[in-house]
């Protein structure tokens, strides 16, 4: 069996491809191995890992919870994602794990690619309070109030000068004295792993000299990627709830249309990062929604065809069947095999 690597994903296909372009389709399969595993960094399988109906499962989101919250915890409960409008003018807020801890608390679990138009932090500050506001019910005591935790995994680095993974945000004031602890929002940045696994892979450090929320993050960043599979493995050795996670993600991994999906999902990144590198090389430094209302649809028009030309271009020259690429790229057969003639 021929096999393509395309930007992180392997591409299987029928042993007569290099022979016959359209034989590729029959044995065709998104997923790079029968041991590859999808990304938990993409929201739809973050979610599923810890909201699966198993045992398995509430290990996951126990032991998850555990490490970020720095203390024990015994019974969750999934509650609701999508909370009722109050009023009419209110602005929705839909979390995307919602659960009830020890009957006394609660938290959103979310994972976050991007920091949009700089304005995360007032998500997170909204959520957070909305968290807290749609817990509070009619006749509780002010004694009685639930403390709420708005959970944030970043695939990006906020804090630039400071190497921990995982900030707590409290009211305090400019001398540090507290308010109090009702509302907490808790980012986790999974690029400050990076260089641990660069020092244990060069024996500068072992798995034992992890923190638990280390070793989550390491494991959310690096389950997918096949050459770390080693220390994936002692990291889920290390901990019982990242086992727990290996085994879910390994079944859900067993789905070739999650596969598909998080293929899809890639090639509009890439159109994305294209289009950003576009905006940035006319000096542009704009959002896409801002261009539109600067009349930039012609400049947008133009960046995405080209980074759908360069798409093309790479997946010509690695022998992928013209019919995928059109489906890939929803760019014409004629214009493809124009293409083929300059690769």
């Amino acid at each position: 069996m021929r096999c393509i690597f395309f930007n992180g994903f392997l591409l299987h296909t029928g042993r007569q491809a290099a022979l016959h372009r359209s034989d590729m389709t029959k044995n065709f399969t998104y997923r790079p191995s029968p041991t590859a595993l999808l990304d938990p960094c993409r929201d739809s399988i973050f979610k599923k890992l810890f909201t699966d109906n198993s045992p398995e499962g509430a290990k996951a989101l126990q032991s998850f919870l555990e490490a970020v919250l720095g203390k024990s915890v015994s019974n969750i409960v999934l509650q609701p994602t999508e909370l009722p409008i109050e009023d009419a003018f209110d602005k929705q807020a839909r979390f995307d794990l919602n659960c009830k801890i020890d009957n006394s608390e609660y938290a959103n679990i979310e994972i976050q690619g991007i920091n949009t138009e700089k304005s995360f932090e007032k998500r997170a500050e909204y959520y957070c309070a909305h968290l807290l506001n749609h817990n509070v019910t009619s006749g509780l005591k002010w004694q009685e109030v639930p403390k709420v935790y708005q959970i944030s995994v970043l695939k990006f680095i906020r804090e630039k000068n400071c190497e921990k993974e995982i900030f707590h945000y409290k009211f305090r004031t400019e001398e540090g004295f507290s308010l109090h602890d009702r509302q907490n929002i808790i980012f986790i940045e999974l690029p400050k792993v990076e260089e641990l696994v660069n020092k244990i892979e060069a024996e500068q450090m072992k798995i034992e000299d992890l923190t638990d929320t280390q070793k989550w993050s390491i494991f959310i960043l690096y389950a997918s990627k096949e050459e770390h599979n080693n220390i994936i493995k002692k990291i889920s050795n290390s901990e019982g709830g990242i086992m727990c996670a290996v085994q879910i993600l390994d079944k859900i991994s067993q789905d070739e249309i999650e596969w598909k999906r998080q293929f899809d999902e890639f090639m509009i990144e890439t159109d994305r990062r294209s289009l950003e590198q576009f905006y940035k090389d006319k000096g542009m430094e704009i959002g896409l929604a801002e261009g539109r209302e600067q009349g930039k649809e012609e400049g947008l028009e133009q960046g995405i065809k080209q980074s759908k030309i360069e798409i093309a271009k790479r997946l010509i020259s690695m022998g992928l069947p013209f019919e995928q690429i059109v489906q890939g790229t929803d760019l014409p057969l004629e214009k493809i095999q124009e293409l083929a003639k300059e690769v």
